[in-house]
């Protein structure tokens, strides 16, 4: 499915716009702060009902106005965002929608140059990685997701009503966490292993060494069954230092994974943990790899592919790492920002729809 027809109405500094796109390399080209980021913005804000740049929806909105609206056709698709200073509502083909019922139906997958820190940032960004591709792949995952961050802020508020004196029974919340945490962990699992596969072809393409995603949940298993068993017991173990923390202290949300690299030095398998000895070009191409491996990987599992959003990552990446993404991407529909057309050559990318972004206007080319 690819993004056909989008129209933009007073979102941030592209005022009124309606653009049409083809199921090829989009190119938005200009000086910075002209509105680039802000296209993507909008069309990553249609696939997934939230902006990457901001939490606060009225910050969309272009200044002076009341509201801004976005619609979008991809496919039997018709979606349609309203965003005013006080709510937001969501249409799919004419029909109010949740924020849950759009994800996963038009798919946009979206790289930095901030997504370095997916190998070297904290670990709530490498989880936000993982679920976002969980969310897409999986309804029932993203309602997991939502449930396990509402027991969880119940069960710690509760933990800190015990602290303070209170007495209050925890085993329903026990129950839930148990049952909810140890789905979420057995999928991620699976999920680390099926995204390992894509990942062991593109990171010796991009990398020139394996790559491999190392997952450390808190608890070790081999089924469910176990796992829940586990659980509950640690629970129990953990009460009183819970209590006295006023804190839940082993669920999903503690989860990590690290980046491991494998090269062949002296005769030798070198294995090498990116985020603490990997430089910041390792973690860059590590970055991309894991981000490919995210689109084919869709792409298997939806048997469909994603739009892919490159926001100004061509000046971060070397004439052989942008011919190796050009090579990847030819399949997908793409849509890149960038300050100078220089950063391509239609030798190297195939045919491209190039649009020139001028103080908020968008302009074929």
């Amino acid at each position: 499915m690819f993004l056909q027809k989008l129209s933009l109405v007073n979102f941030r500094n592209l005022g009124n716009q309606q653009l049409n796109f083809k199921n090829k390399i989009n190119v938005f080209f200009g000086d910075n702060a002209q509105g680039k980021t802000n296209l993507l913005e909008a069309i990553y804000l249609i696939a997934s009902g939230k902006s990457f740049r901001t939490r606060i929806d009225h910050e969309l909105i272009k200044w002076g106005q009341s509201e801004c609206r976005l619609q979008a056709q991809a496919g039997f698709l018709d979606i349609e965002v309203k965003i005013r200073q006080t709510d937001k509502e969501l249409l799919i083909n004419s029909q109010k929608s949740r924020v849950t019922e759009l994800i996963g139906s038009f798919i946009a997958i979206l790289f930095t140059p901030t997504d370095i820190e997916i190998i070297s940032g904290s670990p709530d960004r490498r989880r936000k990685f993982l679920d976002q591709i969980g969310a897409v792949l999986d309804k029932k995952y993203l309602v997991d997701i939502i449930q396990l961050s509402k027991v969880l802020k119940n069960r710690n508020q509760l933990l800190w009503q015990l602290k303070n004196g209170k007495k209050i029974d925890l085993e329903v919340w026990n129950r839930q966490l148990v049952e909810i945490g140890s789905r979420v962990w057995v999928f991620r699992r699976a999920l680390i292993d099926k995204l390992n596969i894509e990942l062991k072809t593109l990171g010796k393409k991009l990398t020139d060494n394996s790559l491999e995603v190392i997952y450390e949940p808190a608890l070790k298993f081999q089924d469910i069954r176990d796992l829940k068993k586990d659980y509950s017991e640690k629970l129990t173990s953990l009460g009183r230092e819970e209590v006295s923390r006023g804190i839940t202290l082993i669920s999903p949300q503690r989860d990590d994974f690290r980046i491991i690299s494998e090269e062949l030095l002296n005769e030798k398998i070198i294995s090498k943990d990116l985020a603490i000895y990997g430089s910041r070009g390792e973690q860059r191409s590590a970055a991309l790899a894991l981000k490919l491996s995210e689109v084919s990987l869709i792409e298997k599992e939806k048997n469909e592919s994603p739009v892919l959003l490159l926001d100004e990552v061509l000046s971060e990446l070397d004439k052989r790492h942008k011919e190796l993404l050009f090579k990847e991407i030819k399949r997908v529909q793409v849509f890149i920002t960038t300050t100078s057309m220089d950063n391509l050559t239609t030798e190297r990318v195939g045919p491209i729809e190039k649009f020139q972004v001028i103080d908020g206007n968008i302009i074929s080319s």
